[in-house]
């Protein structure tokens, strides 16, 4: 090895030190304090209906904590909703049927309202088959658009709302 090269070698070394230690593998959110989404417990209102229920079930998921008679109430209202469909004629059998779910989510304390978010998630299917395949159809995109609201609104709670002391 020549002398020419030692400093170049040396450089090398030096610069792959340098970002080796700048370099963590701490997650992104690992600064953040405690009362994270660890902290967040609730007591889950009764569904209405079976689209709620669903998106219950998601919420108590991912908000798993036990909760105590102290906790806040999450409460639910939510709906399903078919908005206008295209309006072509190209396509005579199986035109698309959009489905379209919104809920809002109610955090309260008492009767104090703590946190109140609203979200929609949108999906579609096709009909004009057999009614037992329309039937099936329906259920499948209303349970889609359920499972994206319930993720909409846990983005939402977590994003927004700050459990208390």
């Amino acid at each position: 090895m020549s002398i020419k090269k030692l400093p170049l070698i040396a450089a090398t070394a030096m610069l792959a030190g340098l970002v080796t230690a700048c370099t963590s593998f701490a997650p992104v959110y690992g600064d953040r304090p405690a009362s994270g989404a660890q902290d967040i417990r609730f007591n889950f209102a009764a569904p209405d209906s079976r689209f709620e229920q669903i998106i219950l079930d998601r919420l108590k998921l991912a908000f798993p904590g036990e909760a105590g008679p102290d906790d806040p109430v999450l409460d639910l209202v939510a709906s399903t909703d078919h908005p206008p469909r295209s309006i072509s004629n190209a396509y005579p059998v199986a035109r698309p049927i959009n489905v379209r779910g919104q809920a809002t989510v109610t955090i309260k304390q008492g009767k104090q309202v703590l946190f109140e978010a609203t979200r929609f998630a949108d999906s579609a299917y096709q009909s004009g088959k057999l009614t037992p395949v329309d039937l099936a159809s329906a259920q499948g995109a209303q349970e889609n658009v359920a499972e994206g609201v319930a993720e909409s609104l846990r983005a939402a709670v977590l994003a927004g709302y700050r459990p208390g002391p």
